[in-house]
């Protein structure tokens, strides 16, 4: 038995079978030569560099053994610990299949290892399949289970908190309590109730405006990865799991996977998974078109309740091969060294950093007025805001797409909220809540933006919505949130999130009353103390907004190098009156669709600049 699993070269056992069956000895003695300086499997190197494909390596692996390799429809039995059976990759086998078969195997890693060292030999009962089939029927057979356990309806899921429930009693309570005192206010003293809920959310719009402001003055960071190009050697890296959702994205897939090639990283030491929904016929069919390569896996997401990212991200983060975790969008184009930038600064940070921001740039500004507001938007963002708050210790909103983890902290907190639309927002805060921190990752993801007014409403109004989820969800409890993720951090989170929706919802109507009691003159000549505090807070959250309006987006358009942005600053109060019909149509979402997720169309733009050209595909 020995000497079969091991052959005359000395190379690793789990590829020196394959010299027996047709791969030179020569090429895999390389191939275990770079593996073990890159500290890689033997096995995913041999099939990165293409000595041999998954399926003539397990019809080789089925040879060695003396057991069928099993090309037809299969069912394997319900039940047992998901990932642990994927790991190991043995199964009983169920159905029709049962009849013939006992088990169906698929080892990988240390479970290849230990089956080619001791593992059964000349059975009929036995079948080798390829990892790939493996995994789909898993699926398939714990399809229910696994739905209910992504889409946190599991007993532990239904133990968290989570948007899925809505508002408690004492939330709507005292929602209506406040609603019916505006109201009547509103009828019998105007005026009054008007600056008295202006006074209420003046606090809240002037945190926001002072960390906006804050933010601003705060000097960036060095970019030492530019300036000294150094490089975290291959075998440090560790192995790196890439999630992306995909629904009804045929337009932009041939593009997706040309960035997904482009990433400089090991390939042996990618693990990325393409999520489709069950019924995403479109999507299913186009996959199936195109031979991925062996680290490129399609991962059917089982259908069910709600149809969200989140879910889907739920499901490949209980498949995650690696110790760190990112997504991207289905249109996006990341940075090639931007794995290798994240991987190098969780490596140099304490386990407490459990996640990095990267910057997401809108690529095609000249396109239109709306993409060039929304690229100065993300400028404002994503080089100003978030890198001042993160540099300051504050925590940040996260954005949905190309935020990198620690795979332990993500598992332990309990992956992402299945019913919160704008998930990425939710997270940020159960992550500080949890004890993690956040950080900046200077490196840049280039997405696209809506073209057209409704669809930019659509999405703009998802967001919100999800502010609003998350608000709701934090607040049932305030005192043990306080606790939890300290007084900063809540205050921080507050006006980011509650400073956001509110500035969204009232943004006209607070504006053209300062300008009106600026123009009658009773702004800066009040009479009595409640309307001299009026007046102080109105003119100073007025001023200082103003600022932190233009400010952040100037400063972000010149750090990015893209000084014709500035040409569209006097619009950006036009483009926040956008935000406020955004903002209603959420408020109204949020009661009658709260879990609808309104798709954005992608690849319609035709100024995205092209990709880099692509490295070898074997690093």
């Amino acid at each position: 038995m020995d000497g079969c699993a091991q052959a005359p070269t000395g190379l690793p056992v789990e590829i020196a079978f394959l010299a027996r069956h047709g791969v030179a000895s020569a090429a895999l003695a390389l191939v275990a030569q770079q593996a073990g300086r890159r500290g890689t499997e033997p096995a995913r190197d041999v099939l990165a560099r293409g000595l041999i494909d998954e399926d003539g390596f397990y019809r080789a692996l089925a040879a060695e053994l003396g057991l069928p390799f099993h090309t037809g429809e299969f069912d394997l039995m319900s039940g047992g610990d998901h990932a642990a059976i994927l790991r190991g990759g043995i199964a009983p086998a169920a159905g029709e299949a049962s009849r013939r078969l006992r088990f169906v195997l698929a080892p990988e890693g240390p479970a290849l290892r230990r089956m080619l060292e001791a593992g059964p030999r000349q059975r009929d009962d036995i079948a080798i399949v390829t990892p790939r089939r493996f995994g789909d029927a898993l699926r398939r057979a714990n399809g229910a289970t696994l739905a209910r356990r992504v889409a946190d309806l599991d007993e532990a899921g239904l133990g968290r908190d989570s948007a899925r429930t809505g508002a408690t009693r004492g939330q709507r309570i005292a929602v209506a309590l406040g609603a019916a005192s505006a109201a009547i206010g509103g009828v019998v003293a105007p005026l009054e109730t008007f600056f008295g809920i202006a006074s209420l959310l003046g606090p809240v719009f002037l945190g926001l405006i002072l960390l906006r402001l804050a933010a601003a003055i705060e000097r960036p960071a060095p970019d030492l990865w530019q300036e000294h190009r150094w490089r975290v050697d291959d075998a440090r890296l560790p192995v790196y799991t890439v999630a992306v959702p995909l629904h009804r994205e045929e337009a932009v897939l041939l593009q997706l996977l040309a960035a997904l090639a482009a990433l400089d990283y090991p390939v042996a030491k990618l693990d990325i998974r393409l999520l489709v929904e069950a019924d995403d016929t479109g999507m299913r069919t186009a996959l199936a078109q195109i031979a991925l390569p062996p680290h490129v896996s399609v991962t059917v997401v089982p259908p069910g309740p709600p149809r969200t990212k989140p879910r889907a991200l739920n499901l490949a983060l209980l498949e995650a091969r690696g110790a760190l975790f990112t997504i991207f969008d289905a249109e996006d184009i990341p940075d090639p060294q931007q794995l290798r930038m994240a991987a190098a600064r969780f490596l140099r940070a304490p386990d407490e950093l459990a996640c990095l921001q990267a910057r997401l740039v809108i690529d095609h500004a000249d396109e239109g007025w709306l993409p060039a507001l929304f690229a100065l938007e993300y400028a404002g963002l994503f080089e100003v805001l978030n890198p001042g708050l993160l540099r300051s210790g504050l925590p940040i909103m996260l954005g949905g797409t190309s935020n990198h983890f620690r795979t332990q902290a993500l598992r332990a907190i309990g992956g992402w909220d299945a019913w919160n639309v704008t998930e990425d927002a939710d997270l940020g805060v159960r992550l500080v809540r949890s004890g993690y921190r956040m950080g900046d990752l200077p490196s840049d993801t280039r997405e696209e933006a809506p073209l057209t007014l409704p669809a930019w409403l659509r999405q703009r109004s998802r967001w919100i919505k999800g502010y609003m989820q998350t608000l709701v969800t934090h607040s049932r409890a305030p005192i043990r949130t306080l606790h939890e993720a300290g007084l900063p951090a809540t205050l921080a989170f507050l006006s980011l999130g509650l400073g956001t929706v509110a500035t969204a919802l009232v943004y006209p109507a607070f504006a053209a009353a300062t300008f009106i009691a600026l123009r009658e003159g009773s702004l800066l000549s009040p009479t009595g103390a409640f309307s001299n505090l009026t007046s102080a807070v109105a003119v100073t959250v007025w001023t200082l907004g103003v600022i932190a309006l233009f400010l952040p987006p100037a400063i972000g358009a010149l750090r990015r190098r893209a000084p014709r942005l500035l040409l569209f600053l006097p619009l950006l109060p036009f483009y926040y009156g956008l935000v406020c019909i955004a903002a209603w149509m959420a408020l109204y979402e949020y009661r009658a669709r709260r879990f609808a997720w309104n798709k954005t169309t992608h690849g319609l733009a035709r100024q995205r600049a092209p990709l880099a050209a692509p490295e070898p595909p074997y690093r």
